[in-house]
């Protein structure tokens, strides 16, 4: 991969040279570090003339877009056979799951399903149905209640909606299995939805741009899907050792139309050493954190993330909806949509469980309000922090 960015990719070709190293360099995985860094701005820019590789055009592939959390449109190439590829990387962990590929699958989206236009959709294979997360949530669950689906997968936010529902209500949907994608899975939310629908939850970390980068087996093991990117985890430049947090980078071994080579995620994970009792050989992973900007930043420097802050809230009736911005250091604002029963001794029960979860110091103001402003395609963000450490 590196030899045909070089080659192939202006883009790479004017960054390797002014970064003084060649592909001749990489002798072992790492010597990858001496490879400069990419960020999305970067493609963003030198999109699409200057990212793309030669002979790659929308003749055989296609543009997508993402926004991740920024809510600024970014635009990509893939090939369709990095597609495909990335087809097989993901239904290969919804086998190992349990799934059959006859079988109904529904998917939370944002935007609908392509479906009809791939070779198993004529032999009525992976049955593929979109929920509509824009409509009602009742409706929604009446749609995955009526179909009955082996296997689930979607945003955690949206399927901790659905149980909250399907346990008020009493309604019978049994999946096989849920796998949750995109959004951060804290403990909490995941074993609450596992007692209401009663199956396991697994948990998947990927993107648009690669679409998986590590998922979880029967066995809980979290597996790098080290045959489709390269994973590094990283603090001020240099690896950690495992049980460290590090920021999370990724090189793409399938993208060969628009190479992507030691791309930044802005998310921040745990790498493990040892091996899984499932006989991959797959490296592995402890857990996902959270996103730069998902985290608080203390007065002493000292950073908390969301698997630790939003638990507190998620299983809470009474709270609607909620969001926590923290505007500086000293100060977290909390919006919170409340329930019918919320009341102030509720406000109370949340402020001391932040302030034992933060430990130190720290001005928590409570805003109640009627809605909370979501990021493009309604996506919720329950942390964002101003504070730039």
């Amino acid at each position: 991969m590196l030899h045909h960015a070089y080659r192939n990719t202006p883009f790479y070709h004017r960054k390797f040279r002014e970064a003084e190293v060649h592909p001749d360099d990489f002798q072992s995985l790492g010597d990858l570090e001496k490879f400069p860094i990419t960020t999305k701005e970067e493609l963003r820019q030198n999109y699409p003339h200057n990212a793309l590789a030669k002979g790659y055009s929308l003749s055989n592939g296609v543009e997508m877009h993402t926004s991740g959390s920024t809510g600024r449109v970014f635009t990509f190439f893939c090939s369709h056979a990095a597609l495909d590829y990335h087809m097989v990387i993901s239904y290969r962990n919804f086998v190992a799951l349990g799934y059959r590929p006859w079988e109904k699958i529904v998917y939370t989206r944002y935007t609908p399903l392509e479906i009809g236009g791939h070779w198993y959709d004529r032999f009525g294979l992976v049955r593929r149905l979109h929920v509509n997360v824009f409509e009602p949530v009742k409706a929604q669950v009446e749609f995955v209640r009526q179909h009955q689906p082996k296997a689930i997968t979607g945003y955690p936010s949206v399927l901790l909606e659905w149980a909250k529902i399907i346990e008020k209500e009493d309604i019978e949907i049994q999946p096989r299995f849920i796998r949750t994608e995109a959004e951060l899975l804290t403990t909490e939310a995941r074993e609450y939805m596992e007692q209401v629908f009663g199956c396991h939850v697994y948990e998947e970390y990927g993107s648009s741009e690669m679409i998986q980068y590590a998922f979880e087996c029967k066995e809980r093991g979290y597996h790098l899907s080290a045959d489709n990117a390269v994973m590094e985890f990283l603090e001020d430049g240099e690896s950690v050792a495992p049980g460290e947090q590090g920021e999370i980078f990724a090189t793409s071994l399938a993208k060969y139309g628009m190479p992507f080579i030691r791309y930044q995620l802005f998310d921040w994970g745990v790498p493990a050493e040892g091996s899984c009792s499932c006989g991959r050989g797959l490296p592995l992973m402890k857990l996902i954190v959270g996103r730069n900007d998902d985290f608080v930043t203390l007065p002493s420097g000292k950073k908390v993330g969301p698997r630790l802050m939003i638990p507190p809230f998620e299983l809470i009736p009474r709270i609607n909806e909620f969001r926590l911005i923290q505007e500086k250091k000293e100060l977290i604002v909390i919006e919170i949509i409340k329930g019918e029963e919320y009341t102030q001794a509720t406000e109370d029960t949340l402020k001391q469980n932040l302030l034992d979860i933060l430990g130190e110091p720290v001005e928590l103001r409570f805003n109640y309000v009627d809605e909370i402003p979501r990021g493009r395609h309604n996506r919720p963000r329950p942390l964002i922090s101003k504070v730039r450490a």
